[in-house]
């Protein structure tokens, strides 16, 4: 698959203290995205699926992982990869219970351009998904999980849906990760003003 870049722990993605793995690749071009540098997909970022399954089992041996935030880019962009991945994730056992995934894509759109064994795999080992392409003039500047008001949150499994309601409380946040001479914002941003 390919990927832009590994956090752990972001808390502004999610409930709780979240690993948040960045796809490269996305064919939306959303007015004023937050990562138009991810749009290019980038093919000297391809991680073998069991490379970053390797990664993803040291970070949670070593620390309290509360669940997965899979954004990008377009993580479904890469379809195929992606529930590859999925699928094998979720043999790690109960703690990989919250996976949550961004997409420009809609749920309907999905139906129509995934396989019916495809969107059953995706439902069986997403625990929630956040869909639709960022509108920036339908920024609401409130949730914390999605940018524009558009955009629709699906829950698969109904278990994380009380603890989803109370992060959605709390208001946007925004966090700042320095790596190297780079800083990057994580987050869901407020309306750029012109």
């Amino acid at each position: 698959m390919l990927i832009e870049r590994v956090l752990y722990p972001v808390t502004s993605l999610g409930p709780g203290e979240r690993l948040v793995i960045w796809t490269s690749g996305c064919s939306k071009g959303c007015a004023n995205c937050i990562s138009p540098e991810m749009w290019q997909p980038r093919t000297d970022k391809n991680i073998p699926n069991a490379q970053l399954l390797g990664f993803v089992r040291d970070v949670f041996a070593k620390n309290t992982v509360d669940g997965i935030t899979i954004s990008g880019g377009d993580p479904l962009e890469q379809a195929d990869e992606l529930l590859e991945f999925l699928v094998e994730l979720n043999k790690i056992g109960e703690k990989v219970s919250d996976i949550l995934i961004y997409t420009g894509y809609t749920l309907s759109e999905l139906q129509q351009i995934l396989t019916a064994e495809q969107l059953e795999i995706l439902q069986k080992n997403v625990a929630v998904l956040i869909d639709g392409k960022y509108v920036d003039e339908l920024n609401d500047s409130q949730s914390p999980l999605i940018g524009s008001t558009n955009q629709q949150i699906h829950y698969f499994n109904a278990v994380v849906r009380p603890k989803y309601e109370i992060y959605r409380q709390n208001g946007r946040q925004i966090q700042n990760f320095y790596y190297g001479d780079n800083l990057l914002s994580v987050g869901i941003h407020s309306k750029k003003e012109e």
